[in-house]
């Protein structure tokens, strides 16, 4: 698989020229954008607040020749709040063999990313934006999927997507892993062709990582006589773009293309290493083997490096009592209940069903009948002994007495920024109301702001309702409730503009999310239709009820430095200064520790020519920006080290961009596995991530809170791995000069 690192850089670059090689598929058509429709499907990395909402717009090509992809480039638009290319920060190519593979990781099979860069050939900017990624990605002898993300914030840049083609098949998907838009099994097709362009050929060998075992260059599962005598036969040699030296070896990860001294001395130094690949072989309820080829292997491997932890397979209960064995996976796909990882259906001994309430549609009820009669009325089971209620079988509308919104239903031609309780998603905010035990009603509808566009198009916009609360006294706040639609109801942190939390609700459903808040600070119920093809205010269909209920809240341990005070209120917890942790006890929880400074350290950060960076330095000179450079630069890190480091967030001059001072270290120890001790802590808050250089992905990750220290214990195993040190948010406060840079780091 070729995998490019992920780039934090942010700065916007345009390209010459149009991207030489085979056309692998062009849905772009004429750079005047005349081939560009009017639609744009979503596709957006958001912050973390609204991560459940990550999506992919995805449309398929045929690459029977099995040709690698040296250029991806997509026609990227907006809407909701789009404003500009310029704040998107960059973008991720990801290539699938199956929308099933989609909707469960976005991260494809061959995955890049980059910052944005538009291709000078476009001239149809009316349309959106051309933007290109180059590089140099492996793909299979398959029909492929594509896929261009970016990678933007709602908050600051609305939403971003891929602009519909002319040109196609009409058949494109979107993938929906964490479940924010409800899709079925997080995908959904659409009867539509997106503006890709990719470009083919064979590309420079040199640019394909080495593999897992570099030194078995003959490839046989070995490191031996013939490996070594491979590298001093090709000792000297360097590829031309069209070959890789067989003994081309080091450095890791792709190697430099040439074979030297260090070749050679990797070969020797590996020397007997056993390069096949080892992993679990899986016999279902049989049982499991672990380090087992996958020749070897006559059930299910599992994959290099995996163990008989991955084995899964048990008996599934229907809630008929029939019982199946398969996967977890499997069995809540059927809708059943898992066992456990070797339990047959023998011993599962599932229940067998009982009489119950059967909901036929969303208002009738009948009793007693067992679930196979309920499913032949055509309706839904609603659990063993249960009996027919008010509400039971969906939302029973708007109750007496409860509070009308008091807003007409956002129509088409409405501007979203005059609705009085628009929230923060109207300019200026502006907010309803709601009190602690009140109903209100109102109406949830998703229309057309016609000529709302910087251009004069019409824009699609969802009715947003925000309803202000008193939390000055802190408590755990419920908010219930449901509609004619399908909704998505929570409460809203109002200053940071993100969920504390939510749920989403099927049409006629009804739901309930509870909260605990701090005293302070200003938060909101939030009310949206969860779904872009909901009813217009002419359809109907579009009435809720939302609740909000609470209570103080429960006392819980309260810390004041490094010392549990007691378990007390938010309120009383705030009073003396300390930090309120919902849902622990003094009994059972620790403190974190307080940092102190750089003490007991052994290395410092300086010692490798490193600076602080300042607003104005060039994030290339960093000493140790690892894979966030052109040329990537590490430092190296040793068990028992205690290093002292300075970390910023920094304007860098050539770009304009805002960017964090990530220090990124290598150690041979943790390469080789094993169990480590790692540490963080600083005036900021910071993060310790586990970064795989091979897959690009970050493995693990362990935050310290501003002024504490984070301790964590992590088991590695073998692999080519970078610790990666930075702050762990991009507040430009945290300049050289705060003096809040210095942060202590140490390994064990």
């Amino acid at each position: 698989m070729y995998t490019t690192t992920t780039t934090l850089l942010g700065a916007v670059a345009v390209t010459t020229g149009v991207h030489a090689g085979t056309t692998l598929m062009d849905q772009v058509g004429a750079n005047d954008g005349t081939d560009i429709g009017t639609n744009i499907l979503a596709s957006q990395y958001f912050e973390a607040a609204y991560s459940v909402y990550n999506i992919a717009a995805i449309d398929d090509f045929d690459n029977s020749g099995g040709l690698a992809a040296t250029s991806v480039a997509a026609v990227i638009s907006g809407w909701n709040g789009y404003t500009s290319i310029d704040l998107v920060s960059g973008v991720e190519v990801n290539f699938y063999l199956s929308i099933e593979d989609a909707a469960a990781n976005l991260t494809g099979y061959a995955t890049g990313s980059g910052d944005v860069t538009l291709d000078s050939v476009w001239t149809g900017q009316a349309y959106g934006d051309l933007v290109r990624l180059d590089g140099m990605w492996a793909l299979t002898a398959d029909t492929q999927m594509v896929t261009m993300i970016p990678s933007n914030e709602f908050a600051n840049n609305g939403q971003t997507g891929i602009c519909s083609s002319f040109i196609g098949d009409g058949a494109a998907w979107q993938a929906n892993p964490g479940g924010g838009f409800g899709m079925p099994n997080n995908w959904q097709a659409a009867t539509e062709n997106l503006a890709f362009r990719v470009m083919g050929g064979v590309g420079d060998p040199c640019d394909l990582p080495l593999g897992s075992c570099p030194a078995d260059v003959t490839g046989d599962g070995l490191v031996d006589v013939n490996d070594v005598l491979g590298i001093i036969g090709s000792f000297g040699e360097s590829g031309d773009g069209t070959f890789r030296p067989l003994g081309d070896c080091w450095p890791s990860p792709a190697g430099d293309c040439s074979v030297t001294v260090d070749d050679l001395l990797t070969g020797i130094g590996a020397f007997g290493a056993d390069c096949q690949e080892y992993g679990a072989c899986c016999f279902g309820i049989a049982g499991c083997d672990e380090n087992v080829l996958e020749a070897d292997c006559t059930g299910d491997w599992l994959g290099w490096n995996s163990t008989c932890a991955e084995c899964q397979y048990g008996a599934c209960c229907s809630t008929d009592g029939s019982c199946m064995e398969g996967t977890p996976e499997e069995c809540a796909d059927a809708g059943g209940t898992y066992s456990g990882d070797g339990i047959d259906c023998a011993a599962a001994n599932c229940p067998q069903p009982s009489a119950g309430a059967c909901c036929i549609g969303f208002t009738d009820c009948l009793d007693g009948l067992l679930p196979a009669d309920c499913e032949a009325f055509g309706g839904t089971f609603q659990g063993n002994d249960t009996v027919c209620t008010d509400g039971l079988c969906g939302w029973g509308g708007c109750p007496d007495g409860a509070t009308d919104e008091g807003v007409p239903c956002n129509e088409d031609t409405t501007d979203p920024n005059g609705d009085p309780n628009g929230g923060g998603n109207s300019n200026p905010p502006a907010y309803g109301s709601i009190a602690d035990g009140e109903t209100i009603c109102g109406f949830a509808s998703v229309y057309t702001c016609i000529g709302c566009g910087d251009s004069g198009e019409d824009l699609t916009y969802r009715d947003t309702d925000w309803y202000l609360f008193d939390n000055s006294a802190g408590g755990d706040w419920t908010v219930s409730g449901g509609g004619e639609l399908s909704l998505i109801m929570g409460v809203v942190d109002n200053d940071a503009l993100a969920f504390v939390d939510y749920f989403i609700t099927e049409a006629y459903q009804e739901g309930e999310v509870t909260v605990t808040l701090p005293a302070g600070g200003s938060y909101s119920v939030f009310v949206a239709p969860a779904d872009w093809d909901q009813p217009t205010c002419s359809v109907g269909d579009n009435d809720y009820a939302v609740t909000l209920s609470g209570s103080a809240a429960a006392n819980a341990a309260c810390c004041v430095g490094t010392q549990c005070a007691g378990d007390m209120s938010p309120a009383d917890c705030a009073a003396i200064g300390g930090t309120y942790v919902s849902g622990e006890s003094c009994a059972s929880y620790t403190c974190p520790a307080q940092y102190e400074g750089c003490t007991g350290s052994n290395v410092n950060e300086s010692d490798y020519g490193c600076v602080c960076f300042v607003d104005g330095d060039d994030s290339e000179t960093d000493c140790n920006g690892g894979s966030n450079m052109a040329s990537p630069a590490f430092t190296p890190l040793s068990s028992g080290d205690v290093i002292c480091g300075d970390l910023s967030v920094y304007i860098e001059g050539p770009t304009g961009g805002t960017y964090r001072d990530l220090d990124w270290w290598v150690s041979d120890a943790v390469n080789s596995g094993g169990t480590f001790d790692f540490s963080i802590g600083s005036e900021m808050s910071t993060v310790i991530l586990l970064v795989n250089l091979d897959a690009g992905t970050v493995d693990n990750d362990v935050l310290a809170a501003p002024g504490t220290i984070a301790e964590v214990t992590w088991t590695i195993g073998a692999g080519n791995w970078s610790v990666v040190t930075a702050p762990s948010e991009w507040n430009t406060a945290w300049t050289c000069a705060s003096g809040l840079s210095e942060y202590r780091f140490s390994m064990d």
